[in-house]
């Protein structure tokens, strides 16, 4: 802890306050990793007392919603969430739709009522190091459960199923099974939650959990596997044995989903969440394609729309809309090439589609995702996409552009385009300018 965040606690304890740590980052105190989310209520002291300490400091902040009592804050160039004790009770529809109490005067154990799980239940006292766990945390986070800390309260939110689906992984190993039931409870209550809070809990099971598999069977365990039918229909449908022993197209793209969370730290950080959606997405047009004898023709171009849709339903963003698709669609190629001793030029229009090396790292976790194989394995296709990539510019330039067509005496018409066209093909395959105008003219 830093020294200007020390003297704001001890600020605090000096006005009647009690400052106590929240959430994950107890977690992180518990397994000696460094506090990332700080996230601190304090007890004793009111919304108001709180943010006239802050001013008597030179701490700046601004208040995310009187009704919520949280103070976003930067204290000795920490980013810190200041709360107040609250009670929350639901009174309609949607995750706004809650009564907010607060009261400075709660003890720990009422206000921890309000949260998902008993690991996210504890605390740590900031003033003497303190652990506060009024329900049994820690033994549950040792123990790797993850249990609803009050049952009656959990299914206020039906966004607690899709942090289970992203914490299991992260923080446990198994979901308590009564905590599974309430989960298949609230199945309908779905539709309550907006495109960007589900899309939140994706993008940390997919960026941070190394086995991304266990959150998608928790969802297939407890019914909301329904909620994503692209992947819903994955489950049964049946592949070739001999191509892939492993089982189903959803054992499968489980396996190449947890490939691809051992591959990602290879991936540049700005391309690592299209690249694990699309290792989330890359089969589903299987379901669709495959014939009696356990074929899939074209299921990567028949994945395309469904792979948007199923983007579209979770997020705006325009850059994960056109990537992942494309990722889905293109998932093939570096085998397809690579098996045919494709030319040069092949290579180049698949580079002039996508980045190679993304659909290197792709391919290779794809392959790896059946029984037998592992990511440690050579793998031609992806090192023939991470060669290119590095040798080939990152955008191939013209030769021939149109101003040569007027300089060598035609006059420009439609065709230009037809006849640029073309000599670009004859640049991709290794044609210089000077032939090129001779063939083409």
């Amino acid at each position: 802890m830093n020294e200007t965040l020390q003297v704001f606690i001890d600020t605090i304890a000096k006005k009647g306050g009690r400052c106590l740590l929240i959430g994950g980052a107890v977690i992180d105190t518990i397994q000696s990793r460094i506090v990332k989310d700080w996230d601190i209520e304090i007890y004793g002291l009111s919304l108001v007392d709180i943010l006239s300490t802050l001013k008597e400091l030179g701490h700046s902040f601004k208040l995310e919603g009187v009704s919520f009592g949280v103070i976003i804050t930067k204290i000795g160039g920490v980013d810190i969430d200041l709360s107040v004790p609250r009670r929350e009770n639901k009174i309609g529809v949607g995750h706004k739709r809650f009564n907010i109490e607060l009261d400075s005067m709660m003890t720990p154990k009422e206000a921890a009522l309000r949260r998902d799980l008993t690991i996210n239940s504890m605390y740590r006292d900031l003033h003497t190091g303190e652990l506060i766990d009024p329900y049994n945390g820690l033994k549950d986070l040792h123990a790797g459960i993850l249990r609803a800390t009050n049952p009656d309260t959990f299914v206020e939110d039906p966004l607690r199923v899709l942090r289970i689906m992203q914490l299991l992984p992260r923080k446990g190993r198994v979901v308590e099974y009564d905590t599974k039931v309430l989960c298949s409870t609230i199945i309908d209550s779905f539709s309550e939650l907006s495109k960007e809070r589900v899309f939140e809990e994706f993008k940390k099971l997919l960026l941070k959990a190394e086995r991304p598999s266990m959150g998608l069977e928790f969802l297939k365990e407890c019914g909301w596997l329904v909620h994503f039918p692209e992947l819903l229909d994955l489950i049964g449908c049946e592949q070739n044995p001999e191509w892939h022993p492993e089982g189903d197209v959803w054992v499968h793209t489980l396996m190449v989903l947890d490939n691809a969370a051992q591959l990602r730290r290879h991936v540049p950080e700005e391309y690592r969440l299209a690249y694990m959606f699309a290792a989330l997405l890359h089969d589903i047009g299987k379901p669709s394609t495959t014939d009696k004898d356990l074929r899939s023709p074209k299921h990567d171009t028949a994945g395309i729309p469904l792979a948007k849709t199923f983007m579209e339903r979770i997020t705006d963003n325009k850059f994960l809309l056109e990537l992942v698709p494309k990722l889905v669609g293109l998932h093939m190629r570096p085998g397809q090439l690579s098996s045919g001793n494709a030319k040069l030029s092949a290579w180049k229009r698949l580079h002039l589609l996508c980045r190679l090396d993304l659909l290197g790292w792709l391919s290779k976790a794809d392959s790896a995702g059946r029984t037998g194989r592992s990511i440690r394995d050579k793998h031609l296709p992806s090192e023939r996409c991470f060669q290119f990539h590095t040798s080939f510019p990152e955008k191939i330039k013209p030769l021939v552009k149109g101003r040569d067509l007027i300089q060598a005496g035609m006059t420009p018409s439609p065709k230009f385009t037809t006849i640029l066209n073309t000599a670009f093909e004859l640049q991709l395959e290794g044609w210089n300018k000077e032939n090129i105008l001779k063939r083409i003219l």
